[in-house]
């Protein structure tokens, strides 16, 4: 099977840490590209957390997309304006952000570009250092005037779980949630994940999905990996996302498993 399309998660899979591409990923990217195929960042971060990524791979300024707010927000390569928007209203989002402050739950919120807080802490100082972005501070979240493109809650596992539980009925039909790691856990409005963002952007560039390559290593990615037509979970994923891979890489996202990806099923070495 040629394959056209590659679609990455990126932390925890293109990323060797949270601020840092390894070189060999870089360099088989591009060569990746030059050769044909679309290479897709598709990741829970805002925009401004991938566009130094873009630049590195030379992505910028091209024909392509890429997926940001696990699905909720795709931006058109060539001027990063966006392409694809799913959003929601402070209603439908009330009963988890009502129950996250009662449980004790950092809440964050996105609007394309727009980070908002309801209030500043050492966590999202950090957060706005490693994603190169701004906060706004909304003392009550659920009044900013806009709609909402994904929710993020950050706090213990078990404290998440429990609030999964809780919020399930209330927002049945209109939410998904997931966790994109054991500490967060978030929503965005039903019927967006990577894997249908993923299946809109192929059609986009009028490539099958069996001609797609999907990479990831957590929950979230799922979606989009069970839709590929070559589905692949790095070796540190999750076990349940390593099950239901076509393939799993010999290295960890520290060891260029992107770059071992493009070398095996790209380049044919």
């Amino acid at each position: 099977m040629a394959y056209k399309m590659i679609f990455s998660d990126m932390d925890g899979t293109l990323l060797k840490s949270e601020t840092e591409i390894s070189q060999k990923n870089v360099d088989k990217v591009i060569q990746a590209v030059r050769m044909g195929t679309e290479f897709v960042i598709c990741t829970g971060r805002g925009v401004y957390g991938v566009e130094r990524f873009l630049d590195q791979l030379k992505l910028m300024g091209r024909d392509g997309y890429v997926i940001c707010q696990n699905g909720a927000a795709v931006y058109d390569l060539r001027d990063m304006r966006l392409a694809i928007q799913h959003n929601f209203t402070a209603d439908v989002l009330r009963p988890v952000v009502e129950t996250a402050r009662k449980l004790g739950v950092a809440v964050y919120l996105y609007d394309d570009r727009t980070f908002m807080a309801e209030k500043m802490t050492e966590e999202v100082e950090a957060y706005c250092r490693v994603m190169h972005t701004d906060m706004r501070i909304l003392p009550d979240g659920l009044e900013y005037e806009g709609r909402y493109t994904k929710c993020l809650l950050s706090g213990p596992t078990e404290k998440l779980e429990r609030l999964k539980l809780e919020v399930a009925p209330a927002i049945d039909g209109q939410l998904n949630m997931f966790f994109s790691s054991p500490t967060y856990l978030e929503f965005v409005k039903k019927g967006v994940n990577k894997g249908k963002a993923m299946e809109e952007t192929a059609a986009k560039a009028h490539v099958d999905l069996k001609e797609v390559i999907a990479i990831g290593d957590s929950e979230n990615d799922l979606s989009m990996i069970q839709k590929a037509g070559l589905g692949i979970a790095v070796a540190n994923a999750q076990d349940h996302v390593k099950a239901a891979a076509d393939f799993v890489t010999r290295g960890t996202c520290r060891e260029d498993a992107v770059a071992e990806v493009i070398d095996r099923f790209i380049l044919g070495k």
